[in-house]
């Protein structure tokens, strides 16, 4: 028998009290275990909980699977391992706890997924073509690409499974018969191929757009007026990859491939895990700030960068494709900040962390964009209910990814969406969860594509609806709303009827919206306006709807459709009156309504008339009462006008005599003999002297010479003009002159 002496239960009792102790201090997560480092660690891959002090203290992990998960709270990241790993980072000092809830979701295999579930890649595919087809003039199926496996024509897996590889496909969606430039909203998922839950979020704001065009007034006005492009599958080999997870010969065990499929760099662990795989990591092969901290160097790790920048065709492709789409707006340097008016806006899709995430991720400096891109990061996650951040302040450095390199060599607004909370939930979160928390979100985004860092300081737009009055006019109210886009005080409201504010090739119509409290004063303002639907045709039309706020911020436009079917009529016409007799006189209708009949009486007897725009000649001088009815089956109205016809002799006809020739000194006798009735004069004597306006004026010429005199006569009906010249001549034509003599 053993024996224990006193001062080894001492001890024992001691170390068990510390051992308490600890336990009480540091407290044992929800679903975590402690395991000792060479003592009771599962035989196959698991996930540990990693404790560090400092973020900065996660790029030290950077070869290994580290999950987009940072509890910040507790200061811990998932990683995927074994027991080597494992080990080796207790060695190194790492505080370890093995996730028994991670590990499940990594192990349990991928419950209701693929196949009446989560689309397979080929399924992915035949859905946009089914989408192309049914939506001709709205979406285009772009092929931008080919997968790294179509460009070996065929990748044969280390466990002998072919893969034949795959077009890089792209819907492009925008109303096509809407031509000229249009801003970009660029969405894409599946760059790491074990997320499958993101493809399915890009497909439903696909469905959101397609299914909505015509039937929701915002979906309608974006795809009118801005381009959506959408990549369900920026990885689609990979995607190919997790699907042969769940068939022979991996029994079960689910194959989470994380990167491509190019297995050339040196990599040839098989079976694959979770934590070591061929393949090259895209979101760490962009060219933007390629092979710095957040990415490793060796062709199994998880985060292997590949052996240069933009060395994968998926990512080469893709960036390709953006910069065909989207102007680069930023300055050649780093520190260059894009324009306020920079238009375009890209968010890739990743899971899972429940994070909105924008640039730097690379460094832990502020990007040039700071401001705006932490803005409207912020009204993100106000939709999704997220943490919005820098990624390596809130989650790990991270280089050569998608949205650095979009926003540092474009300047557009660039986002990661870390999704839900598990790589693989059950699909029936899709819908019930992760759609409704992001999909308003991605419609914001593509709502203010136009220029983003500019409307997302603006507020929002809310509850915008009109109702048809059956008067002529409509009622059309909104809720202004700032309170998530800084809560300043709104200062204005204004709606375009048709045509919205950024259209150049038809001008725009601001018309005011009012304060329905009568004061612009709160940060939330119901707004309406009385609309005028005069000179509408009968049809659906769109109101489009914006508010601004105390900071001069106006924010993005939300719709709403109006459909006018009949209106009251309103009559009212011009004329061409005052007429001489047997002269036309044209009859102008400026009445308004939809289906109207109209009726003439001119008031002298004559048969009516039906037509929307008649002449008329009047048989004689008089004052006449004209009155057109106008008639739908809402209603008529009456307008009644007066029409003043005159005889022929009534319009000027200027002329005149003078007593011309005279001579120097005499005053010239101006003898009006115009016609006309109630006549006025200008006279003009050509030598510069002031106008009269005399019906017989005299005039004294100082000079000698010839005057072209003009007399002007006018009335109500016009104006006629006679010239004649006038002869002004020396009295004395024999006149001598001599010298006066000089006397010495």
């Amino acid at each position: 028998m053993r024996r224990i002496s006193f001062f080894s239960m001492v001890g024992g009792l001691v170390l068990l009290t510390i051992v308490l102790l600890l336990a009480a201090l540091y407290g044992r997560p929800a679903g975590a275990e402690s395991y000792e480092q060479d003592n009771g660690l599962p035989a196959g891959a698991f996930v540990a909980r990693v404790y560090y002090e400092q973020v900065s203290d996660i790029d030290a992990l950077a070869r290994y699977d580290v999950w987009e998960y940072n509890n910040l709270r507790e200061k811990y990241v998932l990683v995927s391992m074994d027991r080597t790993i494992y080990q080796h980072l207790a060695r190194l000092g790492w505080r370890l706890e093995i996730d028994q809830e991670a590990t499940a979701m990594l192990t349990g295999g991928l419950p209701d997924t693929f196949y009446g579930g989560y689309r397979t890649v080929n399924e992915l595919y035949a859905d946009l073509a089914t989408i192309n087809a049914a939506y001709p003039g709205i979406t285009e199926l772009v092929d931008y690409g080919d997968s790294y496996c179509k460009t070996q024509l065929g990748c044969v897996t280390l466990g002998g499974d072919v893969q034949p590889g795959y077009d890089l496909l792209a819907m492009r969606v925008t109303n096509r018969a809407i031509t000229g430039a249009k801003p970009v909203f660029f969405l894409m998922a599946g760059i790491h191929s074990r997320e499958i839950t993101v493809p399915e979020i890009a497909m439903r704001m696909l469905d959101w757009l397609v299914e909505g065009y015509n039937v929701n007034p915002d979906a309608t006005w974006i795809v009118d007026h801005h381009e959506v492009w959408i990549v369900p599958s920026v990885n689609p080999d990979g995607h190919w990859l997790v699907e042969l997870g769940e068939q022979p010969p991996y029994n079960g065990d689910p194959f989470y491939q994380r990167k491509n499929a190019n297995r050339s760099n040196g990599c040839t662990t098989w079976p694959p895990s979770s934590y070591s795989q061929y393949g090259i990591d895209l979101n760490r092969n962009h060219s933007f700030m390629w092979g710095l901290n957040g990415s490793s160097p060796y062709p199994c790790d998880q985060t292997y960068r590949g052996p240069s920048a933009a060395s994968e065709h998926e990512v080469n492709e893709l960036q390709n494709l953006v910069l065909t789409l989207i102007p680069d707006q930023k300055g050649p340097n780093v520190n260059d900040p894009a324009p306020d008016d920079t238009t375009g806006l890209l968010i890739t899709m990743h899971s899972y962390s429940q994070l909105v995430l924008w640039p730097w991720g690379y460094t832990t400096a502020a990007a040039p964009n700071r401001a705006g891109l932490e803005t409207i990061g912020d009204k993100f996650a106000t939709y999704n209910g997220y943490t919005s951040c820098q990624p390596s302040l809130c989650l790990y450095t991270v280089s050569g990814s998608t949205d650095d390199w979009s926003y540092g060599e474009l300047g557009i607004p660039s986002y990661t969406f870390e999704i839900g909370y598990q790589f693989m939930p059950p699909y029936s979160e899709v819908d019930n969860v992760q759609w409704p928390d992001n999909g308003p979100a991605l419609q914001y985004a593509a709502k203010i594509a136009r220029t983003p860092y500019m409307l997302a300081y603006g507020p929002d737009a809310l509850n915008v609806t009109a109702a048809d009055n059956g008067d002529g006019t409509a009622t059309l109210t909104a809720t202004i709303n700032d309170q998530t886009n800084g809560s300043q005080a709104i200062t204005a409201a204004n709606y375009f009827i048709d045509v919205p504010y950024w259209i150049t090739t038809t001008t725009p119509i601001s018309l005011p919206m009012t304060a329905v409290d009568g004061t612009f004063n709160s940060s939330v303002e119901a707004v309406e306006a009385t609309v005028d639907l005069s000179g509408l045709a009968a049809g659906r039309h769109t109101l489009f709807v914006r508010g601004a706020d105390a900071g001069g911020h106006w924010g993005p436009v939300s719709a709403t459709f109006l459909t006018v079917t009949v209106q009251m009529p309103q009559a009212g016409f011009l004329s061409s009156s005052p007429d001489l007799v047997g002269e036309t006189t044209v009859f102008t209708n400026t009445s308004s309504g939809v289906g109207l009949t109209y009726q003439w009486d001119f008031g002298d007897g004559s048969p009516v008339s039906n037509e929307a725009n008649p002449t008329h000649a009047y048989a004689a001088a008089d004052t006449y009462t004209v009155t057109l009815t106008v008639n739908n089956e809402l209603g008529s109205d009456t307008a009644v006008g007066l029409v003043e016809i005159y005889p022929a002799d009534a319009m000027p006809a200027a002329n005149f005599v003078s007593t011309s020739p005279d001579t120097l000194g005499q005053t010239t006798v101006f003898t009006n003999t115009s016609t006309g009735l109630d006549l006025t004069y200008a006279w003009d004597f050509g030598d510069g002297s002031p106008t009269s306006n005399e019906a017989n004026p005299s005039h004294t010429y100082s000079s000698i010479g010839a005057y072209t005199v003009t007399l002007t006569a006018s009335n109500f009906l016009g104006s006629d003009t006679y010239t004649l010249q006038v002869e002004v001549t020396d009295p004395y034509p024999y006149r001598l002159y001599f010298p006066m003599s000089r006397r010495d």
